[in-house]
């Protein structure tokens, strides 16, 4: 969960971009934004120079998403398995490239 006036989510969302790149179709990144206005979302995606494969984007224009999750600040990550279920839910903005969290990431994907 992000937004584009969001300064910590503008510092977190390289390495986001980075790690799936880094696991080339195995893992999706849902990026959940909590802008008001739709064209808020835009020049920030381009800023980034998304790649096509594994990155969706949505608007929760009305926070219903947000609010379904509980989520209280942004930035907010969920990691949520291949069955659906949370793994982790990570508050405030983390590295996803660290040698730690892409370790993380292979153990994972690995099961």
């Amino acid at each position: 969960f992000w937004a584009s006036w969001c300064n910590p989510c503008v510092e977190e969302f390289p390495s986001f971009i980075e790690l799936v790149k880094t696991f080339k179709g195995e893992i999706v990144l849902v990026a959940v934004s909590n802008d008001e206005k739709r064209e808020d979302i835009e020049p920030f995606l381009r800023a980034f120079n998304l790649p096509q494969a594994n990155i969706e984007v949505v608007w929760d224009k009305d926070r219903a998403i947000a609010n379904s999750y509980g989520v209280a600040k942004i930035p907010e990550s969920f990691l949520i398995g291949k069955d659906g279920k949370l793994i982790r839910k990570v508050s405030g903005t983390e590295n996803w490239m660290q040698p730690a969290a892409v370790e993380y990431f292979r153990d994972l994907v690995s099961k």
